[in-house]
């Protein structure tokens, strides 16, 4: 069986959950005797507009398809543009594959779903966060504000603020503000209609947690419409890195990921300025410094947060993953304090087959995977003091530390996974006739 997965980057461009994800479900196709190949958005500055290029990665074909929104001069251009579509399609055809499996389409266009369905291939879509349904991706305005479900009014200014020149007066200065945000509900109304006729045109579709199955239903999808098929991990590669008690010094805090205001890393410095004593505590924060749409600024707010505290507190940078079994190894704490959902949040899993307890927020998919006091501590969403309290009791109990981390949650691993997935693309080959386009 041929498999080609569809994603808005990829390795070694890109580094993320989803990258990662895509990598390990090729992986263990391929050691199944299957092929996977991989179609993703290019964003090298030498590729041109509708260009694509081939190349192996670990032994996968990997075409990628430039886009450099020279033609996103509408809305519905930037989202669900016709010629990225047909250009997507062109590769679809040239690769044959017996399935495809949609990670995600942002960079490229959602116009392509309705392609695949006229063409009669057999097509899953995993949703792997909001971007369907909500152009920022994390249901989280510029300020920061969650957004439980969808409301227009509050959309029109949002996305105003992100794409000034698709929306509002940028749109057409010539017309009042009552009729530019008349003409702005209607572009997004039409926006949604267009997305839920996309997703219900499908044959399956997945997300990789419960709430994310519920969010969706909310959005209007078909209650039981959703399957949820958690993401898996390369397990074994995890018991070559058993994690060894460190004998005393200071409590090593951490926080691992992309560094944006989303994932509340300036809630986790102010939560540890709360903290006491900072000669008994270190907080190391690894992974790179990310705009947040139009928003530059962070780097620069966490450095403030940082100030006095710079020899306790040290922001590493970007790392490669495969430095970070060490890195888990150096920690005795992770925290995740995303202010957004999380859809699945492949960190909590990763603490928890390095067997470092885990503090997280206590919504979304997040407080699905812990079970608080028993696997991991949840703090108050959004909340600083919250999460400074919650530090505090880890802090000040070696012997909780010790039982939580022997105490990790399940892990799913990604050979499990992968056999689930075929047995699903086996199913969708049977009722298609294994039709290709």
């Amino acid at each position: 069986m041929r498999v080609l997965f569809v994603t808005a980057s990829y390795l070694p461009e890109s580094v993320g959950g989803v990258e990662l994800h895509i990598a390990g479900l090729a992986r263990a196709l391929t050691a199944a005797g299957h092929e996977a190949c991989v179609l993703a958005r290019g964003g090298a500055a030498d590729l041109g507009h509708l260009q694509t290029t081939s190349e192996r990665v670990d032994g996968v074909t990997v075409v990628r398809l430039g886009n450099t929104f020279e033609h996103a001069t509408t809305l519905q251009k930037l989202v669900a543009d016709d010629e990225l579509a047909d250009a997507a399609m062109d590769v679809v055809r040239r690769l044959a594959p017996d399935v495809l499996h949609v990670h995600h389409l942002t960079c490229l266009s959602t116009a392509l779903l309705d392609r695949l369905r006229d063409a009669g291939l057999p097509t899953v879509m995993t949703l792997h966060d909001f971007w369907m349904g909500c152009p920022r991706g994390q249901r989280i305005t510029a300020e920061l504000e969650l957004c439980p479900e969808i409301r227009l009014d509050k959309c029109v200014g949002c996305l105003r603020e992100l794409w000034p020149h698709l929306l509002g007066a940028g749109r057409a200065p010539q017309d009042s503000p009552e009729e530019q945000s008349a003409q702005d509900r209607a572009l997004l109304e039409s926006y949604h209609a267009d997305i839920r006729r996309g997703l219900a045109g499908v044959d399956a579709l997945l997300t990789p947690s419960a709430f994310m199955a519920r969010m969706y239903e909310h959005y209007g999808l078909a209650p039981g419409s959703l399957r949820v098929l958690e993401n898996g991990l390369p397990s074994a590669a995890w018991k070559h890195h058993a994690r060894r008690p460190r004998a005393g010094g200071p409590l090593r805090i951490g926080f691992i990921g992309s560094v944006l205001p989303s994932k509340g890393v300036h809630l986790l410095l102010s939560a540890f300025r709360m903290l006491g004593d900072p000669s008994e505590l270190r907080l190391d924060i690894y992974g790179e410094v990310l705009p947040f749409h139009n928003d530059r600024s962070y780097g620069q707010r966490l450095q403030a947060l940082r100030e006095g505290l710079e020899h306790v507190i040290t922001l590493h940078g970007r790392y490669e993953n495969d430095e970070l079994p060490q890195i888990l190894q150096g920690l005795d704490v992770v925290v995740v304090p995303s202010i957004w959902y999380e859809a699945y949040c492949l960190t909590i899993r990763e603490a928890f087959l390095a067997g470092v307890p885990v503090v997280a927020a206590n919504h979304g998919a997040m407080a699905e995977a812990i079970d608080d006091g028993v696997n991991g501590l949840l703090f108050e969403a959004g909340d600083s003091r919250s999460l400074a309290a919650v530090l505090q009791t880890l802090a000040a109990d070696p012997v909780l530390r010790e039982r939580l981390s022997h105490a990790s949650g399940r892990v799913r691993d990604e050979a499990d996974s992968a056999a689930e997935l075929l047995g699903l693309y086996a199913q969708l080959l049977a009722g298609k006739g294994a039709a290709r386009p």
